[in-house]
């Protein structure tokens, strides 16, 4: 083996020119033009020698011959070298693919290139980039190599330090930033280790590079955030850029997963991270602003019509049932008229704390309140049987058996329950709630501080008062419907007609006459009563104007004046404006007031009652007896007259206490210098027993039904005839 090396010992590039001159001498050729070509030959090749790492190896690796640059970059002698494996000088830098990649190469004939790290005789490392150039036999297959190097330490060198310090320059970008990254390499199929942790979020929710870096992520992160976080990660190691929200103990996180590409594969993936906390918390009062009533911070409308929404798709697919409880204060707007708003809000406040308080569980085990604004709140409950709704409501009615205490005074409210229950009342939020709704107002209609169940006759009922207020409003805009009936009035000892109560009447182009009954609440419930008294009360004046004409100059008109109407702020100038318009005498017009419109509103009601009385308008309080009734307001208000309500006149003088109250009321209006006047009278014992009384004034169906214009004047002029 060693004899065979011989023949490559000394096969530098200067050694082959030297042994070429030797051959050509042998064959004593002189010519000065290949001297000429020698010598230069010469130059170049130990310029070559000197500047260039040389070696030859065989198909095995087996080093024949170096240069001495090639030993001065080593460390090793040619003694050393010649006859060893080339892998003598391996760094283990590489990698195994890399010298199979190389050898593939030259082996097939091709020319290699690369760069490569080895490792000196002393210990010491050294970069050489290499080209591989095979020699190839007769048969055109390689049977030694040879290499040519150049020394490109230095260069590796400065490219290392200047990798470091962008390296460095990285790591204090990193730790500098607010923010965290982070990349994950997967490990095995399911697993995923940490290959960078860096940022100073990434210390204040605990990651630490020194201690988790290349630890798994089941190992560092809590089971609550993994479950969220392991998907976006799985889908990211398939190409798929992922941004999530997550919580991580206290902090809100947004994150974004990018695949990193090596060599056209993903090889890890890199997670940027922000703390979105304050945005969150921001975003949450936001939300929850939107979603909350801010008196009470109760759910509002806007959460009942998303929950509900929910709640319906759930219950479908379980055959669940559902029940929209609505409830509303009674007389709350007294509240807020009479000790004002701050004091309602308060009350409100009271009554949500009693209402969110309280415990259903017995009736349903998922139930919310909500606050829908005003005195209004719903209940939903989920999973409730009717029999139970019911029980709920009557629990519920209940609460408010206790007054609610404000400034040591006791205020006392209760409340009307109305209920819509799934599928059978609706299967539509909107449905629930407004036919809910329906059931509350149907209750308060029938004597308020009860619940109803929603049923089809209700819902007919409100289509019923919606035509009926559209048609009033034609009628009012238009004319022509509305009529003025009047029922006369008798002074019992003369027999003559003294006055007229003025009572609307409405007779439809289409449905013929609509009761007073049918349309007076709809009007007052949608504020249509302020117009339509403004009318009775200007064709009221008209009329008696034309009769004072026609020469009953003593005759008085009563109207019914409405508690809104009374109120109003423009109630006094528009009854000035119809006094000045029809010219009549004040003082032959009374204005009927029920004793409900002076509870409200005391120093408002004095003031008005007082303007009233100025301009030489009677007082009359109708249907006394039958309200709230308090003797104080008798001597603290300027009334004229007290008419007795019907009611206690129907069964006179049977009734013992119809006897009572009808005596009292009579010697009540006398003691205090007030007219008395006796609705409802129909028979001729109520008449005697009123006379008998000392009763002056009557009105009712024994003298008369209430009369059109043209039959009650002629009845005015027969009247006249007979006590003439």
């Amino acid at each position: 083996m060693r004899e065979d090396l011989t023949i490559y010992e000394d096969t530098t590039p200067t050694n082959l020119v030297s042994n070429l001159k030797c051959e050509l001498a042998k064959f004593q050729i002189n010519n000065s033009k290949i001297d000429e070509i020698l010598n230069e030959l010469t130059d170049l090749s130990y310029a070559l020698d000197q500047s260039t790492i040389v070696a030859a190896t065989d198909k095995r690796g087996t080093i024949l011959s170096v240069n001495d640059t090639f030993c001065q970059i080593s460390k090793y002698s040619k003694e050393e070298l010649i006859g060893k494996n080339h892998n003598i000088l391996r760094s283990g830098h590489h990698s195994a693919e890399f010298y199979t990649h190389m050898w593939k190469t030259i082996m097939n004939g091709n020319v290699w290139e690369g760069e490569v790290k080895n490792k000196a005789k002393d210990g010491s490392y050294y970069w050489v980039k290499t080209v591989v150039f095979p020699i190839l036999n007769e048969n055109g297959q390689p049977h030694k190599f040879i290499s040519i190097r150049t020394d490109i330490t230095e260069g590796k060198h400065y490219e290392d330090q200047v990798r470091q310090l962008l390296k460095n320059d990285f790591t204090q970008v990193m730790k500098s930033l607010d923010n965290f990254v982070f990349k994950l390499r997967k490990y095995g199929d399911n697993d995923f280790i940490f290959t960078l942790i860096a940022g100073k979020l990434a210390q204040e929710i605990g990651l630490i590079e020194q201690e988790h870096l290349h630890k798994s992520v089941y190992d560092l992160i809590p089971e609550s955030a993994l479950n969220k976080l392991i998907k976006p990660v799985e889908a990211t190691f398939k190409g798929v850029t992922s941004k999530f929200e997550l919580k991580f103990l206290e902090k809100y996180l947004f994150i974004t997963l990018s695949p990193f590409y090596r060599d056209g594969e993903i090889k890890e993936i890199v997670g940027s991270v922000s703390d979105i906390t304050d945005l969150k918390k921001s975003e949450q009062i936001v939300e929850h602003m939107a979603y909350h009533d801010s008196l009470t911070d109760l759910p509002n409308r806007r959460k009942l019509d998303n929950d509900l929404t929910e709640c319906l798709t759930e219950a479908k697919e379980m055959n669940k049932n559902v029940a929209v409880v609505f409830i509303d204060l009674d007389h709350f707007k007294q509240i807020n008229d009479t000790l004002g708003h701050s004091v309602g809000d308060f009350i409100l406040i009271m009554a949500a704390h009693r209402l969110q308080k309280a415990n259903l569980k017995n009736y349903s085990s998922e139930y919310k309140l909500y606050h829908l604004g005003g005195d209004e709140f719903v209940f939903v409950f989920f999973d409730i049987e009717e029999n139970n709704a019911n029980k709920a409501c009557e629990f519920l009615l209940m609460l408010f058996e206790n007054p609610f205490f404000y400034k040591q005074a006791d205020i006392h409210l209760k409340i009307s329950i109305g209920v819509s229950l799934y599928p059978l009342s609706g299967e539509t939020p909107e449905e629930l709630v407004k036919n809910a709704d329906i059931a509350m107002f149907e209750a308060k209609n029938k004597g308020r501080n009860k619940f109803l169940f929603f049923n089809a006759d209700m819902n007919e009922a409100l289509v019923n008062k919606m035509q009926i207020e559209h048609d009033l409003r034609k009628a009012l805009a238009n004319g022509g419907q509305l009529q003025l009936f009047y029922q006369p009035q008798v002074d019992i000892k003369t027999n003559e007609i003294v006055g007229v109560e003025a009572l609307i009447r409405w007779f439809h182009p289409e449905k013929g006459f609509i009761s007073p009954l049918d349309f007076i609440q709809v009007a007052e419930d949608k504020g249509l009563i302020i117009s339509l008294g403004k009318w009775v009360l200007k064709e009221a004046c008209s009329q008696l104007k034309k009769w004072h004409n026609q020469g009953f100059t003593n005759l008085k008109v009563s109207v019914n004046i409405a508690t809104k109407q009374f109120q109003h702020p423009c109630f006094i100038a528009d009854l000035k404006e119809i006094l000045r318009v029809s010219s009549v005498s004040p003082n032959l017009i009374d204005l009927e007031i029920t004793e409900n419109s002076l509870l409200d509103h005391t120093e408002t009601t004095i003031k008005t009652l007082t303007e009233i009385k100025d301009l030489g308008i009677g007082i009359a309080i109708d249907d006394f007896g039958t309200g709230y009734s308090s003797l104080s307001y008798l001597k603290k208000f300027p009334i004229t007259t007290l008419k007795i309500d019907q009611t206690f006149v129907y069964e006179l003088p049977e009734n013992r206490g119809d006897r009572a109250i009808v005596s009292s009321i009579i010697s009540l209006a006398h003691n205090l210098g007030l007219r008395v006047i006796a609705e409802g009278v129909e028979g001729e014992s109520a008449l005697n027993y009123l006379k008998q009384e000392n009763c002056e004034e009557m009105q009712g169906y024994y003298f008369s039904r209430p009369l059109p214009v043209v039959a009650l004047t002629k009845l005015l002029r027969m009247h006249s005839s007979i006590t003439k």
